[in-house]
C-alpha cells in the first residue's frame, strides 16, 4: 500500500459505545492503509460530551483541532482549546470531556499492538 491522502469527511463517521456519551470517530489512517506502527483517529465531542473514564497499557497522542477539552489524567485537570498537544501515559486513569457549547475535534493517535479494540480516545 503506499500514498494516501483523503479529505475527512470520505471516512465514516462511527458513533462511540462502552460509556461515551456525544462521541463519534473516523479511523483516518489504519493497518488497512498500510501504517504499520500506528492508527489516527478523529474524534468529534458534542457539547456536554465525554469520554469514559478509563485506562489502558499504551500511550496516545492528542491534537486539539476545534472547540475547548477538558482533559482529566489521574489527579490532574486542565482545559485545553485548539493547538494544545496532550501526552496520556500507559496505564493513566483519564477522560475527555467537552464543557463548552461548541463541538470539540481532536486527532488522537494509538499504536495498532494496543490489546484492547476499544475506540475510546
Amino acid at each position: 500500500m503506499g500514498f494516501k491522502a483523503i479529505h475527512d469527511t470520505e471516512v465514516k463517521l462511527e458513533k462511540m459505545i462502552g460509556g461515551a456519551h456525544g462521541t463519534s470517530v473516523r479511523w483516518l489512517i489504519t493497518e488497512k492503509d498500510g501504517a504499520e506502527h500506528f492508527a489516527m483517529r478523529l474524534f468529534e465531542m458534542s457539547p456536554g460530551g465525554q469520554s469514559p473514564h478509563h485506562s489502558h497499557e499504551w500511550e496516545h497522542e492528542v491534537f486539539v483541532l476545534e472547540g475547548e477539552c477538558l482533559v482529566v489524567c489521574g489527579e490532574e485537570k486542565k482545559t485545553v482549546g485548539p493547538r494544545y498537544a496532550i501526552f496520556i501515559p500507559p496505564n493513566a486513569i483519564h477522560h475527555f470531556s467537552n464543557e463548552s457549547n461548541k463541538t470539540l475535534k481532536f486527532l488522537c493517535m494509538v499504536p495498532h499492538h494496543r490489546k484492547s479494540a476499544s475506540g475510546s480516545p
